[in-house]
């Protein structure tokens, strides 16, 4: 049921991220929260049910913007890859360490996109601008803590039984209640 909650809170973040967030100016920078919550989910989910909700998550990105299809699910599947293999050294569970490592992984997903768009059109090659690279990180920075923040609480509400139970009609284990 992880995988829809997310899913459904993807598909919202999507929808912001290309409509509202488009309107703020470009030297302000553009948050990419959807990334933010793929690194949220990678934190904190287990191996299947975070892969999964990453690669229906890359996969709406790819319909919404992808220029390469498959391009996004791949490379959020590396990240994600990136982050469980730092997790088993390091309690990155932690709210503290989340934010720095959304700010590495998203310099290693431009990396990435960069390398496969210019591998797969090298008579095109993409455009690396550092200005813009570091405008990003940035935000991403600065409105990392409060977006962890509401997807916490967004899932501390989820994890109440009664909040479980009214969202999936669901009755309750204890027949004897």
């Amino acid at each position: 049921m992880f995988i829809v909650i997310f899913l459904i809170l993807g598909i919202l973040i999507l929808v912001v991220q290309t409509t509202f967030l488009q309107l703020v100016p470009g030297w302000l920078g553009q948050p990419d929260i959807l990334f933010l919550l793929i690194v949220y989910i990678a934190c904190q989910k287990e191996i299947l049910a975070g892969a999964v909700s990453i690669l229906l998550l890359g996969l709406l990105l790819d319909v919404f913007s992808g220029v390469f299809l498959g391009l996004y699910p791949v490379i959020y599947l590396l990240i994600f890859v990136f982050i469980k293999g730092i997790s088993r050294k390091v309690a990155i569970n932690e709210f503290a360490y989340q934010v720095p490592l959304a700010v590495i992984s998203y310099l290693l997903v431009s990396i990435f996109m960069f390398i496969f768009s210019y591998s797969l059109a090298p008579d095109s090659p993409p455009q690396w601008a550092w200005g813009t690279i570091i405008l990003q990180l940035l935000m991403l920075a600065v409105i990392g803590a409060p977006v962890f923040g509401v997807f916490d609480i967004i899932m501390d509400f989820y994890r109440s039984t009664s909040a479980a139970g009214r969202f999936l009609g669901s009755k309750s284990s204890n027949r004897f209640k």
